[in-house]
């Protein structure tokens, strides 16, 4: 696998109560520059999160929580 998909994104993450996700503070710093998700655009950093780029980033930056999402090295 090369991204990421929704099962995998639980792991690393948390829903809130308007269905928005919100990354653990490990790898909260990715999601810096990306528009914070609101209820009109609640997946934002979901969407961020599921392109090649961030799971490159994940596995050079935090290989370990990169493999325990399936992420393969």
């Amino acid at each position: 696998m090369n991204k990421l998909n929704w099962t995998s994104l639980r792991a690393l993450g948390k829903t809130d109560n308007g269905n928005r996700w919100h990354p653990i503070p490990a790898i909260a710093p990715y999601f810096d520059s990306i528009r914070a998700p609101s209820r009109a655009w609640p997946n934002s950093y979901a969407k961020a999160a599921q392109t090649v780029k961030f799971a490159e980033w994940l596995k050079t930056n935090h290989p370990s929580i990169a493999q325990n999402a399936g992420l393969q090295s």
